[in-house]
């Protein structure tokens, strides 16, 4: 196999790892993996355990790898704030002097990065910092190199959902029209990410946390005798209405999340230039439980989409594997990979 790009996303629910090559342009996803996240995350052993024995199976090397971290508060932590403009020497010293804020930590445990993402007023601007435990980053180096893998680009979770608004901008789904704005909505596990944007720019990038992900559990508990049924696979009870709709709680989950949805979208089109909202497009494993969709739709009355995602990568069949040979709802569970294979490139 020649040389080819990996991405890993770490996610809360799964840890997604995906290989791609081009051919005739165009980037094809020849191998992937869908695995079940385990307790701890980065803290544990058994995460990185995992993804190593998944870059045995696929020979990766040589390559470049991709890494997507999700912001967990232990570990990847993420927060915009507003500095004044000066030089990049000056914001440094002034972003890395509050670091101990953002970390709640020794600093020197962490490895840090910031970007500009606006400009609220003259002569401040809004800036994201993120940062990482050294161990995650330094371990996921050593795994890499076993196999021949450069280790190329690192982001948070939210910023890769934006780089797939970056794909949109330059495809034939967003309008010419300054004045109109699309929304991408990613739902995964524990979080969902919000990104609005023109054909120009990004006008808001929010990551929200739910509750959705305590369905799987609660649902299991009412099977019986059910959960010795090996056919049986509780998180795709969680999509049948028939079961979402049993669990007392799922209706104030739904609505929680919905709310912020359509709050943080109403608020990044109702801003100075008064944006038209013409599209909403869904990605993430976990958009498809009962009414999410319909609910924001109507809020909205605008056509609301699945992320094109064959418009940009072609996905081999029978490509992924996944772990224990069960089955997943879709391969939309790599819509955010592909944000950050294209963001990395």
């Amino acid at each position: 196999m020649g040389k080819c790009k990996v991405v890993v996303d770490f996610g809360n629910g799964k840890t997604k790892i995906s290989g791609y090559q081009k051919e005739d342009g165009k980037q094809i996803m020849f191998t992937g993996a869908i695995i079940e996240a385990v307790e701890g995350g980065l803290e544990s052993p058994e995460t990185y355990q995992n993804f190593s024995n998944f870059l045995l199976k696929m020979k990766a090397g040589p390559g470049d790898l991709y890494v997507v971290l999700p912001e967990d508060e232990v570990g990847v932590f993420c927060e915009v704030a507003e500095y004044p403009i000066s030089s990049p020497k000056e914001l440094g010293g002034m972003i890395k002097n509050n670091l101990s804020a953002l970390v709640n930590d020794d600093v020197t445990k962490y490895y840090h990065d910031w970007r500009q993402i606006g400009s609220p007023v003259p002569g401040q601007g809004s800036f994201q910092t993120a940062a990482v435990k050294n161990e995650y980053m330094d371990m996921i180096q050593d795994i890499a190199e076993k196999y021949k893998l450069k280790l190329t680009y690192a982001d948070i979770a939210t910023n890769a959902v934006e780089h797939l608004a970056g794909l949109l901008q330059k495809s034939k789904h967003v309008s010419n029209s300054a004045n109109e704005a699309t929304a991408i909505v990613e739902v995964g596990y524990k979080s969902a990410r919000v990104v609005v944007f023109t054909k120009d720019r990004i006008i808001r990038s929010k990551s929200i946390k739910h509750d959705l992900f305590r369905m799987d559990k609660i649902i299991y508990s009412t099977l019986g005798d059910l959960k010795n049924d090996k056919n049986i696979v509780p998180e795709f009870l969680k999509m049948n209405p028939s079961f979402a709709f049993k669990v007392s709680q799922y209706q104030s989950f739904l609505q929680l999340l919905t709310s912020e949805i359509i709050r943080q979208i109403k608020q990044a089109v109702a801003g100075e230039e008064k944006l038209k909202l013409s599209t909403i497009y869904f990605a993430g494993g976990m958009y498809k439980m009962p009414q999410l969709v319909s609910t924001i739709k109507d809020s909205f009355d605008v056509p609301c989409y699945a992320f094109p995602l064959e418009d940009f990568v072609e996905i081999n069949h029978g490509c992924v594997q996944r772990e224990n040979n069960r089955p997943y709802p879709s391969d939309e569970v790599f819509i955010t990979s592909v944000g950050a294979l294209f963001g990395g490139m």
